[in-house]
């Protein structure tokens, strides 16, 4: 049942993911040289698309199935529960577009986790509102519900009224700069991932799991709450309190290494689970090593050095959302891809962090070199991605009809996000003048029509090849009319042209042939 619902879901879900992997890509190669002034992605924008849509975008939405793959596991999950779970994903897919739009054409806050404008806020949160209606029709179905059960009930609940407030630029922590190595603040991060790893871990035994050694967790809880008091009541912490504070994180490690003994979980049995919690415990080891003052001061000077962070989200995070699909979708997200994509990350992690390095003067050279290796390694896990999501949408093009509506997909679909990026560039090398503003609605345009195209490969190809013909002599009409008044340039007569011509392959030849 959720399988399906995933399966489904997976490839607008992965567009996400090639989405933030490409701006990655591009911010890597601009930091070599590449000049993107001219089109939307400039350096700025680059990254933060890509680091939203890291934290807003595929990885997130497939980890909170997570609660929902359990209640599979259990017998407790209907169709119900589905319906809600598809209008969550409809929401939070829209929440995704505005967002990725929004920052392309530079509104952005200057945040770190939060770029977004402060407005879309409301559409996340609206989302949250089907997930809990699907959370509260599975609990129903529970004789007994387990403590896991209620605490994710509680956490589903406050989270859209704590999104709201905490991101709200007025009084919302977020637009507030922390200042130094926040150790309390590691701590508390690291503390929200021991659930969800715990449910992980649960979803994946292999015999009864009843997890174990809770002072392991209670500890370092208790040690956040006494940091925040301290630091909200008496005074800033110092130094050495913040690292006291981080150092209960080294509590998790053997907590961990319990629960997945005790539930027989090994790398035969979920790889991207394994993976991640390896790089849990290589994050959390960096981490506190990187709190040493003089460590910290050779080494952390700078933001090439892949601190803990960026390794929590690119392997952590990510692989804890890959560990559910694997569950649900095995044949789909095999184990050589979890081996693929670690070792590309470890090559990044290793290429930047001497690149870092050699920047502080800590090695002789240059780091230019080491520099390149990050957007070649993108390039490669960009490739990885595509081809995964070319093995879940591709179709046989078995008919003429079909081939038209490949070559309408790749040419206006592709065409307009290349336009949208690149348009500027490309208007002013073709001699064409760009005025920034209605180009843009026509980009959009001509996507939407290529996702015509996109459904009629999938189904009911003959109605969808009307349509998709119907628009484009529409806008022909449009486009040829305004040229011919002296409105528009060559450029309408150029798409007068195409959209007519395709529109008359499908009447002239095409229809009803299939």
């Amino acid at each position: 049942m959720l399988s399906r619902f995933i399966n489904d879901e997976l490839p607008l879900a992965l567009t996400w993911l090639i989405i933030g992997l490409l701006a990655g890509l591009v911010y890597a190669l601009e930091i070599v040289g590449l000049d993107g002034s001219q089109t939307l992605l400039s350096p700025e924008r680059a990254r933060s698309l890509h680091i939203s849509q890291m934290l807003y975008g595929f990885f997130p939405l497939i980890l909170s199935l997570l609660p929902f793959a359990l209640f599979q596991k259990e017998g407790v999950l209907s169709e119900v529960a589905i319906g809600h779970l598809r209008r969550y994903f409809v929401v939070w897919n829209l929440f995704l577009l505005f967002m990725s739009m929004a920052l392309l054409f530079g509104n952005m806050r200057g945040l770190p986790f939060y770029d977004f404008p402060y407005q879309l806020t409301f559409l996340l949160a609206f989302s949250g509102l089907f997930y809990l209606f699907a959370l509260v029709d599975a609990l129903r179905r529970y004789e007994k519900r387990p403590l896991w059960v209620n605490v994710s009930l509680l956490v589903v609940i406050a989270a859209p009224i704590a999104l709201i407030i905490l991101m709200n630029p007025d009084y919302g922590q977020v637009e507030q700069t922390l200042v130094g190595p926040h150790g309390d603040n590691t701590l508390g991060m690291s503390f929200a991932l021991i659930p969800i790893y715990y449910l992980l871990i649960k979803l994946s035994a292999t015999r009864a799991f009843k997890p174990g050694w809770h002072g392991l967790w209670i500890i370092p809880l208790a040690g956040y709450a006494v940091s925040l008091f301290i630091r909200n009541f008496f005074h800033s912490l110092s130094y050495g309190e913040e690292w006291f504070f981080q150092y209960l994180t080294l509590l998790y490690l053997p907590l961990l290494w319990v629960w997945l003994r005790d539930a027989g979980v090994t790398f035969k049995t979920n790889p991207y689970l394994i993976l991640s919690i390896w790089a849990f415990v290589f994050v959390d080891v960096q981490g506190n090593f990187l709190f040493i003052p003089e460590i910290r001061a050779l080494i952390h000077r700078n933001d090439l050095v892949v601190g803990h962070a960026h390794i929590a989200m690119g392997l952590g995070v990510a692989f804890m959302a890959l560990a559910i699909l694997h569950h649900l979708l095995p044949e789909r997200f095999r184990r050589v891809y979890a081996v693929i994509w670690a070792a590309l990350m470890v090559l990044m992690v290793v290429a930047l962090s001497i690149a870092g390095v050699i920047e502080t003067g800590g090695f002789g050279g240059t780091p230019e070199p080491f520099l390149m290796i990050r957007p070649f390694i993108g390039a490669l896990m960009l490739g990885m991605v595509l081809w995964m999501t070319y093995e879940r949408v591709r179709v046989r093009i078995d008919s003429p009809l079909k081939l038209y509506h490949l070559t309408g997909l790749v040419s206006d679909a592709g065409g307009g996000v290349i336009l949208i990026l690149g348009g500027a560039a490309l208007f002013a090398l073709l001699g064409f003048d760009f005025g920034g503003t209605y180009e843009y609605i026509v980009f959009a345009f001509m996507i939407g029509t290529g996702l015509m195209h996109w459904f009629g490969l999938h189904r009911d190809a003959e109605r969808f090849a009307a349509l998709s013909a119907t628009v484009r002599a529409l806008c022909a009409s449009v486009f040829a009319a305004l040229y011919m008044a002296g409105t528009l340039d060559g450029v309408a007569l150029l798409v007068a042209l195409y959209d007519g011509a395709f529109a008359l392959w499908y009447w002239l030849v095409l229809r009803g042939k299939e």
